[in-house]
């Protein structure tokens, strides 16, 4: 059986459907609960320590973290790649995922409300991609324990006007 710890957002909407009809015989957690909203470093050590506490208690079990390619100097950056340490030093039958920016919320939305300006270089994958790549490795038994989910890379400048099609600006 496969439990999905919390699932909250647009990926963890995917992962309940595509879970709704898949089978295993073991046990696997997919941890999927962060404060994506508030990355000030007193909410990202609590989700930190949420982790740390969850782990504690199912290091036993094959626990899949979902994590992120962000490379900003953010305090949610931070923890998360301790949250990946500790989840791969504590629990033998860990993976961790990392995701780039998923097409819908974050800096696309921020677009789309004119709240952020485009710079470099983005990488995007769809909710429902990123899902279905985080259901196969659920059966993945190998040696491996850190992978990373490619999107498709594009400007920031034709990210901005693709998000910004349709809106009366």
């Amino acid at each position: 059986m496969i439990h999905l710890i919390n699932g909250r957002g647009q990926v963890g909407e995917q992962l309940k459907q595509i879970l709704v009809n898949h089978k295993t015989s073991k046990e696997i957690y997919i941890y999927h609960t962060w404060n994506v909203q508030d990355k000030a470093k007193g909410s990202q050590k609590e989700e930190y320590k949420k982790l740390q506490s969850f782990i504690d208690t199912h290091c036993d079990q094959k626990i899949i973290f979902i994590s992120t390619k962000s490379e900003k100097e953010t305090w949610y950056t931070h923890y998360k790649q301790l949250a990946e340490a500790y989840v791969l030093l504590h629990c033998k039958q860990s993976i961790t995922v990392r995701l780039p920016t998923i097409v819908g919320k974050g800096v696309i939305e921020q677009f789309q409300k004119d709240e952020a300006q485009p710079y470099g270089m983005i990488e995007l994958i769809t909710a429902n991609i990123a899902a279905k790549e985080i259901v196969n490795l659920c059966s993945f038994a190998g040696l491996q324990k850190s992978f990373t989910i490619n999107g498709d890379l594009i400007s920031a400048e034709l990210a901005y006007d693709l998000s910004r099609r349709g809106t009366n600006v």
